[in-house]
């Protein structure tokens, strides 16, 4: 959806690309950019750096579907679409949806602090429980 906005050139793409580079650089976050292909059934998957990804398939769509609905921690990902059909379709699975145009704005500014509760990790570390012990012993 992205490419609408952007062009569809391989300049285009080149820029997207180095943007989300630069932007996630040194995050601890995987960015997949999926384009449809067009035509050819397979999948090809290229490795851009450590953050970025771009995956070219038959019906992007459909594989961003399926990713969302095969991923253990949907709830982290943030899926950035204009497509309402994508966003109902996988509104269950509840990933955090943005629209392309407050993407690529947020791609020219800083993000807004987060002030939201860290997320509980789903096991306590040998550190946390020692320090739990360690808090509670007299209790």
């Amino acid at each position: 959806m992205i490419s609408n906005d952007l062009g569809h050139d391989e300049s285009a793409r080149g820029w997207f690309r180095d943007r989300l580079s630069a932007c996630f650089s040194g995050k601890e976050v995987e960015v997949t950019i999926v384009y449809d292909s067009r035509g050819s059934t397979i999948i090809q998957r290229e490795r851009v750096n450590s953050v970025v990804s771009e995956i070219y398939v038959d019906n992007a769509d459909q594989y961003i579907i399926d990713a969302i609905e095969r991923s253990y921690h949907p709830r982290a990902i943030i899926l950035v679409t204009d497509d309402r059909e994508i966003i109902q379709t996988v509104r269950y699975r509840r990933p955090r949806c943005m629209n392309t145009t407050d993407f690529l704005s947020s791609l020219d500014s800083p993000p807004e602090p987060d002030y939201s509760p860290p997320e509980k990790p789903e096991f306590d570390t040998p550190d946390n429980i020692a320090r739990y012990l360690r808090l509670f012993e007299g209790e």
